[in-house]
């Protein structure tokens, strides 16, 4: 792009960042769900003060409401999400055996040597805890003939010169009271403890998604120990996914502030393209807006496709210039605390659809309206 051109780019997005923005409906930074009658009056449930290893109520106010382990969601929500997954486990293979459940959090991940990717936690452990740090473990063991269960947390624990490159981390002690589980531990200990656990229990389940696993590195743990005793292998992941598809009222708010910031930030993007701008820079006017609007990151690397590009599914090099009959595909999205939005919308880069673009627009659209 030449020097006149991203100069002409800049006073566009001032233009329309500075000013319609401040025009827009605000994006809700806190979700407007407020906590059910009960859960106030559950002594139990309490958020500890002070910095810990992801942001809080305490700390992070202008993010997550009084009384919420994240945003919009209770720490009784979580728990009664693991309630549910051990009932339906417990019901689906064997009452009269002992149920044993790792759930494993994402490892981080490195671009290059000590160069981290920007972390993205696992789905279903976050859904399962709410927690946010790498590497975690969540372990849930249900015994033969009992309804209670006991859920232990292995995490990273106090470190003080890890914690000077990498921030701070909860820890255990603030950990069983951060995430309402009945024991945390550090990871460190999870190799014995499983080995331990699994070798003294006959007849046991083992449920553990076995396929494409999340954290490589107990990859091989959680395998060797089912030769230290009598337990069979079994994958959770199924019934996991049938209780996410069921949204919870926080899970729908969620989702539509998240739906909310993608569209606006389409907007942003359709009123600052012109003929002779990169995709690249319509791309980064929409990350720009998503993250100024309360987005922590792009869900997925955006298609922003003009002419004949937009026919490529997954073109995500952005790097061609816009020309004045090229018709512009974004397919882009933003994640809020997990939540992902997904828009498709095609335009024209002149601001007015020709004869024939008009034609191949109202067929796509009447496709999809039916």
């Amino acid at each position: 792009m030449n020097r006149s051109n991203l100069f002409r780019l800049r006073s566009v997005i001032d233009q329309f960042s500075l000013k319609n923005i401040s025009r827009w409906k605000p994006i809700r930074r806190l979700s407007s769900l407020r906590n059910p009658p009960d859960v106030d009056r559950i002594q139990q449930f309490s958020i500890p003060k002070g910095i810990l290893g992801q942001p809080t109520c305490h700390t992070h106010p202008h993010l997550i409401s009084h009384g919420n382990l994240t945003c919009g969601v209770t720490q009784l929500e979580y728990k009664e999400r693991r309630e549910t997954l051990v009932s339906k486990l417990a019901e689906a293979e064997n009452l009269h055996k002992t149920h044993v459940i790792v759930i494993p959090a994402a490892r981080k991940q490195y671009m290059s040597d000590k160069i981290p990717y920007v972390f993205r936690q696992n789905s279903d452990f976050f859904y399962l805890t709410g927690c946010l740090e790498p590497s975690a473990i969540l372990f849930m063991i249900k015994p033969a003939d009992r309804d209670t269960y006991k859920t232990i947390l292995f995490v990273h624990d106090k470190d003080s010169h890890a914690e000077l490159w990498e921030g701070p981390r909860t820890g255990c002690s603030a950990a069983t009271t951060l995430y309402s589980v009945d024991e945390a531990q550090p990871v460190e200990n999870f190799n014995n403890f499983i080995h331990r656990t699994i070798s003294s229990l006959k007849p046991a389940v083992l449920w553990y998604h076995n396929e494409s696993p999340a954290n490589p590195d107990i990859h091989d743990v959680v395998r060797s120990s089912l030769k230290q005793g009598h337990a069979s292998l079994e994958d959770p992941q199924k019934f996991l996914h049938q209780m996410r598809v069921v949204k919870s009222p926080a899970e729908v708010d969620l989702m539509k502030e998240t739906c909310y910031i993608g569209s606006q930030s389409v907007n942003m993007a359709m009123a600052c393209t012109k003929p002779g701008i990169s995709e690249h820079a319509v791309s980064s006017v929409f990350e720009y807006t998503c993250r100024m609007s309360g987005a922590e990151h792009g869900a997925f690397p955006p298609v922003v496709a003009g002419g004949p590009r937009a026919t490529h599914i997954h073109y995500v090099a952005n790097n061609q210039l816009l020309k004045r009959e090229d018709m512009l595909l974004i397919d882009a999205g933003c994640q809020r605390w997990l939540y992902n939005s997904d828009i498709s919308r095609t335009w024209p880069v002149s601001g007015k659809f020709s004869a024939h673009h008009k034609i191949l627009y109202e067929l796509v659209l009447a496709v999809q309206v039916k």
